[in-house]
């Protein structure tokens, strides 16, 4: 049975972002496509670098093995640990925070909430939604669409680009290959990360 597990490649001290992103590319895609994993979720996180794959218990220690070898070949690691995720649980609890954080007006029932827009005194305009339809959402992207991205990326990209304007450029194209019109799409890059 296939159930999620969550690696965390600790750091030893603070890396380079041209370190990680050269690991990733160089050692961790190529364990992934090794073992035929096409979704998973890669962040880098203030103490570790995360990597959480859904598979079943002798494939995840095989990957471990695997991510122990690469980790050996790098001076950036102390450790690594694993550990079970859950997509479902990981979703809710962000929606549920992030509600808490942004203050959310008590008159919006407890649970979902979401943010329709902007007034024209530049306050944000919120309103009901259903939790488990967020759940779903988030859910989904965390697990099976945000690691077409992440693989793409490092596979195809010749470095990893530090300009702000060209990041900038590359949300707007994602957004807009998704069919976030303008006045949203801009909206979404505005909204503060809670």
């Amino acid at each position: 049975m296939q159930k999620w597990f969550e690696f965390r490649f600790w750091y030893a001290n603070t890396p380079k972002p041209d370190d990680l992103f050269a690991f990733k590319r160089d050692y961790l895609v190529p364990i992934l496509e090794k073992h035929n994993i096409e979704d998973f979720l890669m962040l880098d996180e203030p103490e570790f670098l995360l990597l959480r794959v859904e598979v079943d218990d002798q494939l995840a220690k095989r990957i471990e093995s695997s991510l122990k070898d690469a980790m050996r070949s790098e001076s950036n690691f102390a450790k690594l640990t694993m550990e079970g995720w859950s997509p479902i649980a990981d979703a809710k609890e962000r929606i549920l925070a992030a509600r808490q954080r942004a203050n959310v007006p008590t008159e919006i029932p407890e649970g979902g909430w979401m943010i329709i827009g902007k007034a024209e005194n530049g306050r944000w305009i919120p309103a009901p939604e259903d939790l488990d339809r967020q759940v779903l959402a988030f859910s989904t992207f965390m697990s099976r669409v945000a690691s077409k991205f992440t693989k793409a990326y490092l596979k195809e990209m010749p470095y990893r680009v530090e300009d702000r304007w060209l990041m900038s450029v590359f949300l707007h194209l994602a957004l807009d290959s998704i069919s976030v019109w303008q006045k949203q799409e801009n909206e979404s890059r505005e909204f503060p990360y809670v």
